[in-house]
């Protein structure tokens, strides 16, 4: 069970409303815990907005760091470590790095809800907190699963073109053998192979054999974030592999060499 604390600085309304939604939706991984640098107490429409929404208020309490750890340390009896620290305002980003903790550190700059009249501001920081927990905890619930592969490693290999490309290739066509790609990249064997081999080193890419063929494919062991910053990129690129795509279709089938024409 991975730990992740949220941050703000009256521990009223944005921590509170974070710690609910994880507790009660993302159990199976998480448990949360919320504090505030200098805690006012929960704002009332904190809790109605958690009913409105279908989730309980009732475990929820407002609380300094130190009270958080005094307590939680008696629970357990060993000092508190926490696997996250997310903070939610500037201000409690700046008083978390003296927490004595080799947590990951987030942070989302949110408004504070309860420094405003109505609901308008709680409903929109809820819907924005759903969200960004939502991405959090696709990429982080089981970090032992995927590979570890440094970010450094991975854009290392995004920073060369012929390399984007092969990723790309393969992104779209599943697997792809090295003449598949020596023709789509028109570059001769010896490059595809290297640019291939040093691909397969960081674990980007594995293999699989058929017959005497070899066919190279995107690991399936990927951590998310790679498998996702390779497929945001492709979308938000889709002319970057237009002319190796066509040569790639026309290998498999000669005849598809005729142009499109418009009939307008």
């Amino acid at each position: 069970m991975l730990s992740v604390l949220f941050l703000c600085t009256a521990n009223a309304a944005r921590s509170q409303l974070a710690e609910a939604i994880v507790n009660q939706r993302y159990a199976k991984h998480f448990i949360a815990y919320s504090a505030g640098t200098h805690p006012k107490g929960i704002d009332p429409r904190t809790l109605t907005l958690l009913t409105q929404q279908g989730l309980s208020g009732k475990a929820l309490s407002s609380k300094t760091i130190q009270q958080l750890e005094n307590q939680l340390q008696r629970q357990k009896g060993q000092p508190v470590l926490f696997n996250f620290i997310i903070t939610l305002c500037d201000s409690a980003k700046q008083e978390c790095a003296l927490l004595p903790n080799d947590a990951a550190i987030l942070h989302w700059n949110l408004p504070d809800p309860a420094a405003e009249n109505g609901d308008a501001l709680f409903e929109q920081v809820f819907v924005e907190l759903e969200l960004r927990l939502a991405e959090f905890v696709r990429f982080n619930h089981n970090p032992a699963a995927a590979l570890q592969i440094a970010p450094i490693d991975v854009f290392k290999q995004f920073s060369d073109n012929t390399r984007l490309q092969i990723l790309m290739l393969i992104e779209d066509e599943q697997r792809l053998s090295v003449n598949q790609l020596c023709v789509a990249l028109e570059e001769s064997q010896p490059k595809v192979s290297r640019h291939l081999a040093l691909l397969r080193d960081c674990k980007l890419l594995s293999t699989t054999r058929k017959g005497q063929q070899v066919f190279y494919h995107l690991n399936p062991l990927l951590p998310k974030w790679v498998a996702q910053t390779l497929s945001t990129t492709r979308v938000a690129n889709p002319s970057y592999i237009n002319q190796p795509i066509t040569r790639i279709r026309e290998l498999a089938n000669p005849n598809l060499t005729t142009p499109f024409v418009n009939q307008d």
